[in-house]
């Protein structure tokens, strides 16, 4: 099993699912015309990376958009990891960072937070002027 790296585009995420730090990282947009062929590797992956039993992953999310289709295959990964975390009794945290004034992701990372029983960080990112 080897890291996921994936280049992102316009409206595709970068991927970078690290094996050696646990830390799986999502970062872009992600708008893809077929989500779930998108998605199918990474939600591969995660199945493979969690069999070698984690005891601590991270799952860190900065996008700055998505569309409902990629919610819906996030929140399938999101489920994945809480099945792992109540079965494993492994220490899985989500960190869901958003730009400031940037109210309907930071709405929507509380969403998703409200629907899985995962440590969930909302993470202000402050702009840079």
């Amino acid at each position: 099993m080897e890291t996921l790296n994936i280049a992102g585009t316009q409206s595709l995420p970068k991927v970078n699912f690290d094996l050696v730090s646990n830390m799986l990282e999502l970062s872009g947009r992600s708008i893809p015309e077929h989500p779930e062929k998108f998605y199918r590797p990474l939600d591969d992956w995660l199945k493979a990376y969690l069999l070698t039993t984690p005891k601590e992953t991270e799952l860190k999310i900065y996008l700055d958009y998505l569309n409902t289709h990629s919610t819906e295959c996030l929140l399938l990964l999101l489920r994945k990891l809480e099945v792992y975390k109540k079965s494993s009794g492994a220490h899985v945290v989500v960190s869901w960072l958003f730009d400031e004034d940037d109210e309907d992701m930071e709405g929507l990372g509380g969403d998703l937070a409200s629907l899985v029983d995962l440590s969930f960080n909302l993470v202000e990112v402050k702009d840079e002027d």
